[in-house]
């Protein structure tokens, strides 16, 4: 059932935003990049599978990498911020969580209202939840 689906996603979602910012901790400024989007494209390979929805790797990397895009500021800010001795790699480790968390329950969203997966419904979901999480704060 879509509740049952939607409980699975959910702690999909929240295990990839620990290990998106776990990955984001790291103090070298692009040493990141690659396990972060390795913890986004397993996320949405997962989902897709989860939803019954079909999704190539190659895909959901396109997908990842034009949502990153969409999302540079924060991207060029997480990179920016480990010069900062100590807070540097605690803020980079949040803007990873919270993008990855955001990418997840976007995904989600679409899905279980039946859209098409695509770079526009993906960047809008994505800004949406990620706002919605930083009102939350």
């Amino acid at each position: 059932a879509l509740k049952d689906k939607s409980r699975i996603a959910n702690k999909w979602i929240n295990r990839s935003s620990l290990a998106a910012a776990s990955a984001g901790a790291i103090p070298v400024p692009g040493s990141d990049i690659v396990p972060i989007t390795a913890v986004q494209v397993g996320l949405m390979i997962k989902l897709a599978k989860l939803y019954e929805k079909t999704i190539t790797k190659n895909r959901a990397k396109e997908l990842i990498v034009t949502n990153l895009v969409s999302n540079i500021g924060r991207t060029a800010f997480r990179q920016l911020s480990k010069f900062v001795p100590g807070w540097g790699s605690a803020i980079s480790a949040g803007v990873a969580g919270t993008l990855t968390w955001s990418l997840g329950k976007g995904i989600k969203k679409i899905y279980e209202q039946g859209l098409d997966l695509n770079v526009e419904t993906l960047v809008h979901y994505t800004k949406k939840f990620k706002a919605e999480r930083e009102n939350a704060k």
